[in-house]
């Protein structure tokens, strides 16, 4: 259908928008990293960037969204569904995603510089 999960799902580009220039590492609760592992996410720890890419691959491998109006998706009785407490959303206002993501990570340990 489309050439580019980023271009159906482009939820990726709020999420890179920081006040910090430092990359960081979080690390997702289990019900979300195995989510992420589904769409082949490896490791334990990511950058909200990655998540986002991540959960854009599972929405499109499980075929969440809408073949008619993409920007919905409907994930009513997928774990999806089920972490964000919601039956579906709009890739326009992802605020359910970012809400999820703020109750199923959790920063990773930091390195001192």
């Amino acid at each position: 259908m489309t050439s580019s999960t980023s271009a159906q799902f482009p939820l990726h580009e709020k999420a890179c928008r920081t006040s910090s220039e430092r990359i960081t590492q979080v690390r997702p609760k289990l019900p979300l990293l195995r989510i992420l592992q589904t769409a082949g996410a490896q490791g334990e720890t990511f950058t909200l960037k990655q998540i986002i890419h991540y959960l854009g691959e599972y929405i499109v491998l499980k075929q969440l969204y809408d073949k008619e109006e993409q920007h919905m998706v409907y994930c009513e009785g997928d774990q999806l569904g089920d972490l964000l407490g919601r039956e579906s959303f709009s890739v326009r206002d992802p605020s359910p995603v970012y809400d999820m993501l703020k109750r199923n990570v959790t920063p990773a340990s930091v390195t001192a510089e």
